[in-house]
């Protein structure tokens, strides 16, 4: 859905709409839920969705921070992420990472048992395996 934005309204404009309150709600009317999983206005983590038969896998790039202080929330259509970050102290020539706290809300693609949830932090990427509900359809029973 993101490359699809991107086409539509280019780098840029998709830029300033993270960036820019007022811009992500007039964007966000104009082009409804193609936008949808964009992050909120300000820094936030950049994701991965994958979305297979048994699962759903999120990728979740969240590189200077440590496990200790992500809290991450699942419900059964969606996660929230949230990290802060432990930075140096001293005269910053180029400051380009988040603050001190970056959050990241993504609707997932299925419903899924919150309580099964697997989750590891590696290497500065958090990934998060969420196994779906499964919906037992119910037999047709012929009334005699």
């Amino acid at each position: 859905m993101r490359e699809d934005a991107e086409r539509m309204v280019g780098r840029a404009v998709m830029e300033s709409m993270k960036r820019s309150v007022q811009a992500r709600d007039v964007f966000k009317k104009m082009l409804g839920d193609v936008i949808e999983n964009l992050p909120e206005a300000g820094d936030a983590p950049d994701v991965d969705v994958i979305d297979s038969p048994e699962e759903v896998v999120v990728f979740v790039d969240l590189p200077g921070t440590k496990k200790e202080l992500i809290d991450l929330g699942v419900t059964e259509d969606a996660i929230t992420v949230k990290a802060r970050f432990e930075r140096p102290l001293g005269t910053y020539l180029l400051k380009e990472r988040p603050e001190s706290e970056t959050s990241r809300r993504v609707k997932l693609s299925a419903e899924v048992k919150p309580e099964q949830v697997r989750a590891r932090y590696e290497n500065g990427v958090l990934e998060v395996h969420l196994p779906k509900l499964i919906v037992v359809k119910p037999h047709s029973i012929t009334v005699e």
